[in-house]
C-alpha cells in the first residue's frame, strides 16, 4: 500500500467511527427520553465511550504521518530541536510552550523555552504547525 492510500484508508475508518459514535449518541438520547428504554440508556453510553478510544490512534497515526513528511524537509531533517517538537506533538497533540519544552527536554536532555519559541514560529511560518489562541497558547501539527 501507498501513502495516499493508506491515508484514505485511515480517513475512511475516521469518518465510519465518528457516524457510528453519531447514532450512538442519538440512540442514547432517545432511551434517556422515553422510560421504556431507560435501561439500554447506561449500555449505549457504555458502547459510545468504549469505541472512542478507538479514536485517538487514529488521531496519532494520522500526525504520525503528517511528521515524518515534515521531517523529510530539509531545513527540519538538519534541525534536531525541530525534529523533536514535531515529534512530540505527534505524539502527544497540541500542547502549550512549557509542555513542548519538556517533551522536547525530555528527549534531548536540554531545551530552552526561549529556543523552542524562535522554532515554534518558525514552523508556524513553513506551515508546519498552527497555533491555537484561547485561555493558553496551543500549538499543534497541521494534518496533511
Amino acid at each position: 500500500m501507498d501513502g495516499i492510500r493508506r491515508s484514505d484508508i485511515l480517513e475512511e475508518i475516521s469518518r465510519k467511527l465518528d457516524a457510528i459514535l453519531e447514532r450512538l449518541s442519538l440512540l442514547e438520547q432517545i432511551a434517556l427520553d422515553n422510560p421504556r428504554y431507560a435501561d439500554s440508556a447506561e449500555t449505549l453510553r457504555l458502547t459510545r465511550v468504549f469505541l472512542s478510544l478507538y479514536g485517538e490512534p487514529l488521531k496519532i497515526l494520522n500526525r504520525l504521518r503528517a511528521a515524518d513528511s515534515y521531517i523529510r524537509r530539509e531545513s527540519i531533517e538538519r534541525d534536531e530541536i525541530s525534529r523533536c517538537i514535531i515529534q512530540a506533538l505527534a505524539v502527544k497533540g497540541a500542547m502549550n510552550i512549557s509542555a513542548i519544552t519538556r517533551e522536547v527536554r525530555s528527549m534531548r536532555g536540554k531545551a530552552s523555552r526561549r529556543i523552542i519559541r524562535e522554532r515554534l514560529k518558525k514552523l508556524e511560518k513553513e506551515g508546519v504547525i498552527k497555533k491555537i489562541d484561547g485561555t493558553r497558547k496551543t500549538y499543534s501539527l497541521i494534518e496533511k
